[in-house]
């Protein structure tokens, strides 16, 4: 199956976002408990140093560390963040230059993509994983942090997006398991 696909711009932001707060979702979860965590040591601390014992000082400077992890993380989020949609844009600056289509190609022993930067045929094995969120199928590749080929719906139709999902499930499950021994 190949696919010819224009560059839509609204599309591509919305997908990049899925895929920007998937990534994030667990860790800004485990983050928020170190603020919930955070606040009431602080208070207990200060309970306890109200009634004269020095204990509520380790509450306290516990509260304190967790403050302290929960700003740092805060703020790397919100440079990665910042650092990525500035990434986007200049994607959509590019895409937009170009003008071309995107090709996608579901073979029997690859994957094949080509837009304006760059042409690839990826073997199957390559990928460790597929998923699909609001309608947007994943293809995780093995290799980088959340590095993901994002194909939707919306850019092929429903009854193309059945059969390239039927497709690569049954790739994904016939991949051969390799073991490191």
């Amino acid at each position: 199956m190949k696919f010819e696909i224009p560059f839509k711009e609204e599309i591509y932001k919305e997908q990049m976002t899925l895929n920007f707060n998937t990534a994030w979702k667990e860790n800004l979860k485990k983050n928020k408990k170190r603020l919930i965590w955070a606040i009431p040591m602080i208070l207990i601390g200060g309970l306890i140093i109200y009634g004269e014992n020095y204990l509520g000082f380790v509450f306290i400077g516990i509260g304190i560390h967790y403050l302290i992890n929960f700003y740092d993380y805060n703020s790397y989020y919100k440079k990665s963040k910042t650092k990525f949609f500035d990434l986007v844009e200049a994607e959509i600056v590019g895409q937009k230059n170009a003008n071309e289509l995107s090709v996608w190609e579901f073979d029997e022993n690859y994957f094949g993509y080509k837009d304006y930067k760059y042409e690839a045929k990826i073997n199957w094995e390559a990928f460790n994983n597929n998923r699909i969120i609001e309608r947007n199928l994943f293809l995780d590749l093995n290799v980088g942090n959340n590095s993901s080929y994002v194909l939707g719906e919306s850019e092929i139709g429903i009854e193309n997006f059945q059969k390239i999902t039927e497709f690569v499930k049954n790739k994904m499950d016939k991949k051969p398991v390799h073991n490191n021994v």
